[in-house]
This record gives structure tokens, sequence and C-alpha cells, in this order.
């Protein structure tokens, strides 16, 4: 049986903002927006792939995004062909900078919505 990769599905504290954020700082676009059980769900591509967000679903308690780490999702990766440049650009863009080429590696982390940490790579 093969496997192929559908989506990553984010549980958003302030949906619209973090739809705003991955359109602004990523060209993310919107391909649809649907209700399921009740459940809005945007759907959007960004960086060739799909994100699902949505907002908690019902009377859910959902646990505060503190910034200390958690199971599960944690971190949205993508790789860019110039990390300096694309750094310049997110940050242009307000998006924050947490740490740049940690120990000499082309990397950098950004603070994402939802305490989603977003990595870019250079490839």
């Amino acid at each position: 049986m093969a496997f192929t990769f559908h989506h990553i599905h984010l549980r958003c504290e302030d949906l619209d903002a973090a739809v705003a954020y991955y359109e602004k700082m990523f060209d993310g676009k919107v391909t649809d927006t649907v209700e399921v059980r009740g459940l809005k769900i945007v759907r959007m591509e960004v960086g060739g792939e799909r994100i699902f967000l949505s907002p908690k679903f019902g009377d859910m308690e959902v646990e505060a995004t503190s910034g200390n780490p958690r199971w599960g999702v944690y971190q949205l990766a993508f790789t860019v062909e110039d990390l300096d440049a694309a750094v310049a650009e997110l940050q242009n863009k307000g998006a924050e900078l947490e740490d740049l080429k940690p120990s000499g590696l082309m990397m950098a982390f950004f603070k994402g919505p939802d305490n989603v940490q977003i990595e870019l790579i250079e490839a």
C-alpha cells in the first residue's frame, strides 16, 4: 500500500489572524472554506503543500500556547534558496525571528501563530 501526504490540520486560537499570517508571510492561498460537523475549516496551499486551519470545535477546552515544548505538531519547515534573503523578506513583513543560523547551520526559526514554529532551511 502506498501512502501520499495530503495535509496538516492546525487548530487556531484566532483563525482569521492565522490565515492572514500564512497569506502574508508565505503567499499562502485559500483554496476552499468548508464546514464539517459545524466546524469551519479553511483550506490553504502554502509552499506547495496543503494546510487546513480551524478554530476549536464546539465548547472543547484548548490548552493555552505557553511557548513551552509540547507534543504534536509544533513546527512547519520550508526550504529556501537564499536563507539571508528569505529571513530579510519575512522580517520586512513583520515576522518575529527566534534564532538565526544556530551552531552555524543554514537555518532560521520564526515564531508563527498558535505557537507553531516556522523553520527555514537553505537548500
